[in-house]
């Protein structure tokens, strides 16, 4: 299920999402140094059943996303709310 980024109506793969984060600018310091070996991992993942070895992509966003929580700006708000909402979908389908 590949939902739009930001309102913009473009579908998003997972991978596409996790190569946004990693090419933000506003994305410095702690955030990036512990969030980006799961952002990458990311970056070959399709959808949220994926595995990447063995690893759900599931657990790789949770823990992204825990390691983004210093991230600021517009671009990390818009992120993160897709991301959560990606999330909740797949927990709720379980």
């Amino acid at each position: 299920m590949a939902s739009s980024y930001a309102g913009a109506g473009i579908p998003l793969t997972l991978s596409a999402l996790a190569r946004l984060a990693l090419n933000d600018a506003t994305l410095k310091g702690n955030a990036r140094t512990y969030a980006s070996p799961y952002l990458y991992a990311l970056t070959a993942c399709e959808s949220m059943s994926d595995y990447y070895g063995a690893d759900s992509a599931d657990m790789l966003a949770r823990y992204a996303l825990g390691n983004l929580s210093s991230w600021r700006g517009e671009s990390a708000r818009a992120w993160k709310a897709e991301m959560t909402a990606r999330l909740s979908s797949t927990s709720v389908s379980r």
